[in-house]
């Protein structure tokens, strides 16, 4: 038999008490890291292609809900499993025992899935920018990014034609979304570009308002430093835009 063949997986000199545990870690290791890849390729599909088709996606929200959701426990399985290999590892390397290459490339493979798998959804905005800004979602994404205080992809898509003052469906712009969610990087970005501090979503809520309600104070105090108004919609606006938005909802999925 040939060294370094999958049969035979460790070296002569192990300790045979050893060897049936890293020919167990070696055999399980590759069907979770199989698994483990389809979800990845899930997600990556998620949030790239049908990102861009129906907008901001609940990631892992329908394949939670289908028979597919036992991929959801393959990254679990498989961080438990690379933490046992790396133990595994320590004390065969300590005992000054050589490990084999197929153990070795399952253990890489592993990282290598896990790492790819916690790449950030932004991730692919950020390298796709072009395409993602000629998406018909370009506005609600962006937003979306400057909420969650991405200042490097929202600036992308402003460089790739999105408009500065573009509104998502609950009549937000960027600015607003950003004093919502109290990214002050992100809303000194957009003030510097031009955006507008006082523009109200669909609510006739002002971002100084969004800011002051989620008790963002470091946003609160830029907002008031350069002019902005705390402005908050009647109820009479808040019940409308909330029955606009729902009915264009219910329109879509019609």
């Amino acid at each position: 038999m040939e060294p370094g063949s999958v049969a035979e997986l460790h070296d002569n000199d192990g300790n045979p008490e050893m060897k049936p545990v890293l020919n167990a870690l070696t055999f399980t290791g590759i069907p979770l890291v199989l698994a483990t890849l389809a979800l990845a390729a899930r997600m990556v599909w998620e949030e790239t292609f049908l990102t861009i088709r129906n907008g901001p996606q609940m990631l892992g929200f329908a394949l939670a809900h289908g028979p597919g959701a036992i991929l959801l426990l393959a990254p679990l399985l498989l961080c438990l499993w690379l933490v046992a290999a790396l133990i595994t590892a320590a004390i065969w390397v300590l005992r000054k025992r050589a490990i084999s290459r197929w153990y070795r490339l399952t253990l890489a493979s592993v990282i290598l899935t896990l790492s790819f798998l916690s790449l950030p959804a932004a991730f692919w905005q950020w390298l796709f920018i072009g395409t993602f800004a000629e998406s018909p979602h370009a506005t609600e994404l962006m937003v979306a990014e400057a909420a969650m205080g991405d200042v490097r992809t929202v600036r992308r898509y402003l460089d790739h034609g999105v408009p500065l003052a573009a509104r998502n469906d609950e009549g937000s712009t960027a600015a607003f979304a950003a004093a919502a969610g109290g990214s002050l990087p992100t809303l000194e970005m957009l003030y510097s570009k031009g955006s507008d501090l006082n523009a109200t979503n669909a609510y006739g809520d002002s971002p100084l308002e969004a800011a002051s309600e989620n008790g963002h104070a470091e946003v609160v105090s830029f907002l008031r430093s350069h002019g902005a108004i705390q402005i908050r919609g009647t109820e009479e606006q808040h019940q409308a835009a909330a029955q606009a938005i729902v009915s264009r909802q219910m329109e879509r999925e019609r």
